[in-house]
């Protein structure tokens, strides 16, 4: 059986395109697209990487890339360094494990739940609180907690004394007849 890059080879050369027209169309160095199909791996810095360029360029070359996938994962499987994707290096923290939970998430369905989440509880709040507020006025315990009041004028306020002007007054006459 022939190896991936034999097989993506001479499908590229039955269609009469050269490493450069493929490299153009993926936009994948032709350096990279002759590695791929000499089976040097080495050229790459993780097995995601050959993987997507031989799903890539088998869809190019209108080929069943699911067969092919699987028969790269076995020759990747019989090289050490490639085996398996890198981890990160060094010890994972916190923020790290935070990233990756988040980065995993389905936010099309979490957001919009958080949201709801958030407005519920700004609801069963305000409700709680108009409603302790409510029980308190009923109870008539809150004006014993009202603080002592006592009028203060201020210092610098000015009296003002408003003058009327005086109202002239009509007596009425005694000698005028009165009608009764």
């Amino acid at each position: 059986m022939q190896s991936v890059g034999q097989q993506l080879k001479n499908a590229r050369e039955s269609q009469g395109k050269s490493l450069e027209d493929v490299g153009g169309e993926l936009k994948i160095r032709a350096d990279h697209v002759a590695a791929l199909e000499e089976g040097d791996f080495s050229k790459f810095d993780a097995p995601i990487f050959i993987r997507g360029f031989v799903r890539t360029y088998c869809r190019f070359l209108k080929l069943d890339h699911n067969a092919l996938i699987v028969q790269l994962n076995q020759e990747l499987g019989g090289t050490e360094s490639l085996a398996s994707d890198p981890a990160l290096p060094g010890k994972k923290g916190f923020v790290d494990g935070l990233t990756l939970f988040l980065s995993r998430l389905n936010w099309s369905i979490w957001l919009p739940l958080i949201v709801f989440i958030s407005i519920a509880g700004v609801v069963l709040f305000v409700v709680n609180i108009k409603q302790a507020q409510s029980e308190e006025l009923q109870r008539g315990d809150w004006a014993d907690k009202l603080p002592e009041t006592e009028y203060k004028p201020m210092r610098n306020m000015m009296n003002l004394e408003l003058s009327l002007p005086p109202v002239p007054v009509k007596v009425p006459s005694t000698n005028s007849p009165s009608a009764n």
